[in-house]
């Protein structure tokens, strides 16, 4: 089967998104071109995330100004009712003939708790597993007319369900993908990790009586004719963003996540490789290009939802950098390695680097597995 190629449909755009005056305000009519331009540009679909607005809704604004592509919509357990997400599924799937998809998200204590949904580590999963299953229910009874005097129900039309994509990077996590999701997935990084992580998943989908229809990967990408050009490319997002704004945000980033106990002065990386790039950062310098290579062609970069992976995990900001033929390559080696089977793309601005992607990289990924 060949490797499922997705691209990102978000209003967080922009050249450099991460930066005050780089970002795109929210448009719709670039958003629908965004749409249009992944439609027709032989992706498979979309991930349809929140960035702030509401992802269902955005989908099917733009969702009858395309033919094919699917869009897989981010959506948390439990913030919809069941019933009713179960009832606007059906009504997407029946203007739009199928093409809807959801992105499983279990959801932080930060994040649900704004809508009055209270969750504890050993509730979170609980909740997604009987949320599921209850719109699956709901899903799969159709979507009857309440009128009395008009017989009429939406019938589903997706008979195994809407399908469901998702992640996990704990144990605990993967456990629950292995009971609940359709297709695993994880923020792409060197191969063996991801060899790993995989392995782990199925293991966890098996011991449920499951398989995983795909294993997927979610990685930023700048792809152009020669690795030379892909690369300058790619270096512009540091060279823009200059030294002292990326040690701002990574500062900020690392007292978040440590409380404030530590800040980029006083963090020590987890490997040699990520306290270098710190040390640069702390001289005021921006670290040079060959030390943010990971791995053959894959590079630790910047997205507009993640800074440079200095943490070592759940990095959503790396990148597969070069040629065609090169970044192909090396997808082949994760799909013969690992099994990886499904990529969700982005890079910025969102529609420009879509049609690199779709123009000199797709052709070969629909190579790949097939």
């Amino acid at each position: 089967m060949a490797i499922k190629a997705l691209w990102y449909l978000s209003t967080a755009d922009g050249h450099y998104p991460w930066m005050q005056d780089e970002f795109y305000p929210v448009d719709f009519q670039r958003y629908k071109r965004l749409a249009q331009t992944i439609d027709q540009g032989g992706f498979f679909g979309a991930l349809v995330a929140t960035w702030p607005n509401d992802p269902l809704t955005s989908a099917a604004s733009v969702a009858g100004f395309t033919e094919k592509m699917k869009f897989l919509v981010a959506e948390y357990a439990g913030l919809t009712p069941a019933k009713l997400l179960a009832e606007q599924a059906l009504t997407f799937e029946k203007f739009h003939g199928g093409r809807l998809l959801f992105n499983h998200i279990n959801g932080t204590p930060q994040r649900v708790g704004t809508y009055g949904v209270t969750l504890t580590p050993e509730t979170r999963y609980e909740l997604g597993q009987n949320y599921w299953e209850e719109f699956q229910a709901h899903y799969q009874k159709g979507y009857r007319s309440l009128f009395p005097n008009t017989d009429y129900t939406i019938e589903p039309t997706s008979p195994q369900g809407i399908q469901l994509w998702g992640t996990g990077d704990s144990q605990a996590g993967i456990e629950h993908a292995g009971e609940v999701v359709n297709t695993y997935l994880l923020m792409i990084r060197e191969r063996a990790r991801v060899k790993d992580q995989f392995q782990r998943a199925v293991l966890a989908a098996e011991q449920h009586g499951r398989k995983y229809d795909d294993l997927g990967a979610l990685t930023s990408v700048t792809v152009r004719k020669t690795q030379t050009e892909a690369e300058q490319q790619f270096y512009q997002i540091f060279e823009k963003t200059g030294a002292e704004l990326l040690k701002h945000k990574l500062d900020v980033s690392i007292k978040r996540k440590t409380n404030g106990e530590q800040g980029i002065d006083s963090f020590k990386a987890p490997d040699a490789q990520r306290q270098e790039w710190v040390d640069y950062i702390r001289q005021g310098k921006l670290p040079p290009l060959e030390s943010l290579r990971l791995e053959d062609n894959l590079f630790a970069g910047m997205s507009a939802w993640s800074s440079l992976d200095i943490f070592g995990y759940a990095s959503s900001a790396a990148y597969l950098v070069g040629s065609p033929e090169n970044i192909a390559m090396q997808v082949q080696k994760y799909h013969d390695e690992t099994g990886l089977s499904a990529l969700i793309m982005s890079g910025w601005p969102l529609i420009e680097e879509a049609q690199y992607t779709a123009e000199l990289l797709l052709p070969l990924l629909k190579e790949i597995g097939a």
